[in-house]
């Protein structure tokens, strides 16, 4: 691939599908595919916090928040998960040690630590799966502010048509 061929994180404002620029993708959430984690730029290296915002009945086309995350946070977040295995990009999904692991409240606490370092949210982009393909992305109005989940419980089908007009994307339901 020539560097014409690359596309970049800050080219997330699109309507039409894209190869997504986030070449290493470490999923912290996980729920029959990524939930939640960070995610970095192949070409530029921004690095982004994501979120689950809403998904469709199938749960397969998702919506995720961006919030940009320094550099360092993201290295910091691979060097602490690799205590539990080695990166398998461009989706590494370590599973974290039991809740009865001796060392599991301090891993997580540094976890928490780099995580809060994200500024706010600055788009939502729309996608099956993260690592391969941007459906559509925009950046995040007042509106949209006003919308993002405020817990960390998994979004309600409810959430799905707001997000889904947002962004402008026509994806049917999934069929069960």
């Amino acid at each position: 691939m020539n560097a014409g061929d690359r596309v970049c994180c800050q080219q997330l404002s699109t309507d039409s599908p894209m190869r997504s620029p986030f070449g290493k993708v470490l999923s912290l959430g996980f729920y029959d595919g990524t939930t939640s984690g960070v995610a970095q730029c192949s070409f530029c290296l921004e690095s982004y916090r994501y979120e689950l915002v809403a998904w469709d009945s199938g749960q397969d086309t998702r919506i995720y928040s961006m919030a940009p995350l320094p550099f360092e946070s993201f290295e910091a977040l691979v060097r602490l998960m690799s205590v539990i295995g080695n990166p398998t990009w461009p989706l590494w999904s370590p599973i974290l040690p039991s809740a009865s692991a001796p060392d599991q409240s301090l891993l997580v606490t540094r976890i928490d630590v780099e995580l809060a370092k994200a500024q706010q949210p600055t788009h939502v982009i729309a996608s099956r799966k993260l690592e391969k393909e941007i459906l559509a992305g925009k950046e995040i109005t007042n509106s949209g502010r006003e919308r993002l989940p405020k817990g960390q419980a998994y979004p309600g089908i409810e959430h799905w048509d707001f997000w889904r007009t947002y962004l402008a994307i026509d994806v049917p339901e999934s069929v069960d």
